[in-house]
């Protein structure tokens, strides 16, 4: 059992049952065992890659879609694309 599962487990024992919130805040936010408190999730190396990371192609479909629904709409001028 990790010492984040240990302290989880008597605190639920201590006070009962707590929200779901209070759990994935001390999963992932706990200062000495929090997921993104003791390791870099994102990039090559991390748990997380964006699709930047591996290709354009994503960017280039979604602005083919957003072309495609742009005109489907009848090409209004101006347009605001957001992010």
């Amino acid at each position: 059992m990790t010492r984040l599962k240990t302290r989880i487990a008597e605190l639920i024992g201590a006070v009962g049952p707590i929200p779901i919130s209070e759990y994935m805040a001390l999963c992932l936010f706990d200062p000495q065992d929090g997921y993104y408190t003791t390791r870099e999730p994102f990039g090559a190396a991390g748990d997380f890659v964006t699709a930047p990371e591996i290709s354009q192609m994503f960017g280039e479909l979604v602005a083919i879609w957003l072309y495609q629904a742009w005109l489907g709409i009848g090409r209004p001028t101006p347009v605001a694309i957001a992010e």
